[in-house]
């Protein structure tokens, strides 16, 4: 392992990474920003690699418990490693679970969160190259999306939420697999890398035995024709 503190540049917190495993990337910042522009308590992360949107969904006044879910207990040591850093143990915490396992496992109470985020593995396992480095976090190995949604049913209460982020090419299994799932999508927010591109990720919110209607957000752009991130973008990393 190659362990580096990094800046996370939201309030003043800072991460531990591994140079040699999957490190966090904007659709996380992105997927925390999300969730978290509504009011919630209690939060769980699904595939939550080193905790960043665990820790970031922390920093919001209304929080009172954040947990995150993660199959390799390199990157739960690393998410518990941050937690005791900022101090955050009171509210953010961490285990090696594998989510398949959501209806028989204690650790996940069932109906006990009012958000689930989940940045899930965007690639099919039949969709060509498995990278040996990133193969769990970005392709369908340990789990599918299908897994994550039930997941995600079995551990929020009626009317509760459940936010994801994904590739434009998987919208049309999003939204029916959360409808399988009685979780009604609810949002919708496209992310360009700029204006006049096509967009690289879409961001979708769900309720728990919601009714129907779906509201497409304005569209999220990351940089400007000068090539700098947008003040959009700067304000969802809280960096303006």
């Amino acid at each position: 392992m190659a362990i580096r503190l990094d800046d996370l540049c939201i309030n003043g917190y800072k991460i531990y990474q591994d140079d040699e495993n999957f490190r966090f990337g904007t659709d996380a910042v992105l997927l925390a920003w999300f969730a978290g522009s509504k009011k919630f308590a209690k939060a769980a992360d699904l595939c939550s690699g080193n905790g960043v949107i665990s820790v970031i969904l922390s920093t919001h006044a209304c929080c009172r418990e954040a947990r995150g879910y993660e199959i390799l207990d390199s990157q739960v040591k690393l998410a518990k490693m941050t937690a005791e850093f900022n101090k955050i143990e009171d509210k953010v915490s961490f285990y090696v679970r594998d989510i398949r396992q959501s209806d028989n496992d204690e650790i996940f109470p069932h109906g006990y969160f009012d958000l689930v985020t989940a940045n899930p593995p965007y690639m099919t396992a039949n969709s060509g190259f498995v990278s040996k480095k990133y193969g769990t976090a970005r392709t369908e190995l340990s789990c599918d999306f299908a897994e994550v949604c039930y997941a995600a049913k079995v551990l929020l209460k009626n009317g509760g939420r459940f936010c994801t982020v994904n590739k434009p090419d998987r919208l049309t299994d999003a939204i029916c697999i959360m409808r399988e799932n009685g979780m009604e999508p609810k949002r919708l927010a496209f992310v360009f890398p700029r204006r006049g591109k096509k967009p690289e990720l879409f961001l979708l919110e769900g309720i728990k035995n919601g009714k129907t209607g779906l509201l497409c957000e304005p569209a999220i752009e990351i940089y400007g024709p000068d090539g700098k991130y947008t003040e959009t973008f700067n304000g969802i990393y809280g960096r303006t």
